[in-house]
């Protein structure tokens, strides 16, 4: 009569621990999943960064290089009011 009891205790046990066991391994495995998800996600958002901080220092080089042009033309306008008063006096 025992040994029929502690049977049945131990099925019990198996059958509720393997009910905990299940939701919780799936639980883990969507959860695993949501963070590869993230981590992908962080990296295209940091392939876009490096890309966007590229360009920006590509623009800031443009945008010195307009200024030096922007800079010789007025030298050069100057330059030219300059050989045009010679000129015109």
């Amino acid at each position: 009569m025992a040994a029929i009891t502690t049977e049945k205790a131990w099925k019990v046990f198996t059958v509720v621990l393997g009910a905990v066991i299940v939701p919780l391994a799936a639980w883990v495995w969507n959860t695993n999943v949501a963070v590869a998800q993230i981590q992908n996600d962080l990296t295209d958002a940091e392939d876009t960064i490096g890309t966007l901080e590229r360009k920006v220092e590509e623009a800031e080089a443009n945008s010195r290089a307009i200024i030096s042009i922007e800079k010789d033309i007025e030298y050069m306008k100057d330059a030219l009011r300059r050989i045009e008063s010679l000129v015109t006096d």
